[in-house]
């Protein structure tokens, strides 16, 4: 399928499924930049697209010792629903040593706040909607 209409295609289950447009390519692009740019490693994070019935990883409750596809694992962004992403990497030191929990939440809250990206905080995760129908929710911290 070509890009126009696959474009074409999200903006209709956009439209269907009455979602609200929360980031825009401006946004995506800012978060991008100053995430691969600004932070010690990309954090991971779990997407759901808008034509995908499920959010990938399907499992995302634990911390994990990989890092975000923060440049292929985003486009296009127009296809975003949302991610979640858990800024902490575990990091193993040895078969003898406990593994190290490398934690940059505060890091990547300040990006957020300097893009004024609004974002959902829930436990260890913080949710970054492109769309959703859902609003109250979001908070756009100052």
């Amino acid at each position: 399928m070509d890009r126009d209409r696959f474009k074409e295609k999200v903006m209709n289950a956009v439209s269907e499924r009455q979602l609200v447009s929360i980031m825009n390519k401006t946004k995506w692009n800012e978060l991008q930049t100053a995430v691969l740019n600004t932070l010690p490693f990309p954090p991971p994070f779990q997407a759901k697209y808008v034509l995908v019935e499920s959010p990938s990883p399907n499992e995302f409750e634990d911390d994990v010792w990989y890092v975000g596809d923060w440049v292929e694992g985003l486009m296009p962004f127009y296809e975003v629903e949302w991610i979640r992403v858990r800024p902490r990497r575990i990091v193993n030191k040895g078969k003898l040593i406990p593994p190290e929990v490398i934690d940059i939440t505060e890091e990547f809250i300040g990006i957020l706040k300097e893009y004024s990206i609004p974002y959902y905080r829930s436990n260890e995760s913080i949710y970054i909607y492109g769309y959703t129908s859902q609003t109250g929710k979001i908070i756009k911290d100052q």
